[in-house]
């Protein structure tokens, strides 16, 4: 087993945890996440990352009905049809799409970003969620005001 810790954390569920650990096993997918309501101690082989620590997932197209949006500018409404001709959506397209809608919607903060994403691929777009192996650190953020940057990039570290 290891052990990664980051500023911040997003679980599979996308609770947002300050200082958050995350204990991954040898298939390389996450087996629990440790909530240290920000109070983080020594653990014994602990590795701490600045940044956002996610698991690996993936989004694939399981409903093919024909989505109906609505031709304005809303987030629900950008993120369908940003994803209106794929049958499958990555992490990193996930962190790129992020990036994108940060700029239409700057007062808004990752965790709400990443969240209102998720949800509307789920419940709108017809898309079913899958946690694969693998841990990613969303790095180049502004960790102070929780906002995608320009330099925000997605880096593989398991």
């Amino acid at each position: 087993m290891r052990k990664f810790a980051a500023n911040y954390l997003i679980s599979d569920t996308g609770i947002f945890l300050k200082n958050g650990i995350a204990i991954i096993g040898e298939d390389g997918c996450v087996v629990q996440y440790i909530d240290t309501r920000d109070d983080i101690k020594e653990i014994e082989q602990l590795i701490f990352h600045n940044g956002v620590l996610m698991a690996g997932s993936k989004f694939t197209k399981t409903n093919y009905e024909n989505l109906r949006f609505e031709p304005d500018q809303t987030f629900r409404s950008l993120i369908l049809r940003a994803v209106a001709d794929s049958t499958q959506f990555s992490i990193q397209n996930l962190m790129d799409l992020g990036k994108q809608l940060q700029v239409q919607f700057p007062e808004m903060k990752i965790p709400e970003i990443i969240n209102e994403i998720t949800v509307t691929l789920q419940t709108d777009g017809g898309f079913t969620k899958e946690t694969i192996p693998g841990i990613y650190l969303l790095i180049g953020t502004d960790l102070v005001g929780l906002h995608f940057t320009s330099r925000s990039k997605l880096k593989k570290i398991l």
